[in-house]
């Protein structure tokens, strides 16, 4: 199970001095507006379901997702050591909420079904050639 970031409330957390969006359920990576950064939360051997190291993804222990409008690791580390850095605010908020309450721009989100129905129609329509 997923969560649809546009309209389930995430935990509004601070990592790293950011504001940023978690929750404890993955995010499907296609569902992330462009210029924005998902990461999977990594939990340790001795405690699988606290977040220990922010990762690209997860390969095991998953302990949750951080959605972020700037990156919070180098593409070059394999991880972030989190496990004092990560504090909840305990305030549940949509994405348009930490958008608005952080100022900065709400990304729209992605149709991918029409985006894809656009190309297709205005692919047709120069394929026939119909001289307007």
């Amino acid at each position: 199970m997923s969560i649809d970031i546009y309209a389930d409330k995430l935990q509004n957390v601070w990592l790293f001095g950011r504001s940023v969006l978690y929750t404890p359920q993955p995010i499907q990576r296609e569902s992330v507006p462009e210029g924005w950064y998902c990461y999977d939360l990594q939990g340790s051997a001795g405690s699988p379901d606290k977040p220990h190291v922010l990762v690209d993804q997860a390969s095991e222990r998953f302990a949750g997702c951080i959605l972020s409008d700037v990156p919070l690791k180098s593409s070059r580390s394999h991880g972030e050591l989190v496990p004092n850095l990560f504090w909840a605010t305990a305030i549940p908020l949509t994405l348009a909420e930490h958008c608005t309450e952080e100022g900065i721009p709400y990304p729209q989100p992605m149709d991918v079904k029409s985006a894809g129905l656009e190309t297709v129609s205005a692919g047709f329509g120069l394929s026939m050639n119909l001289g307007f």
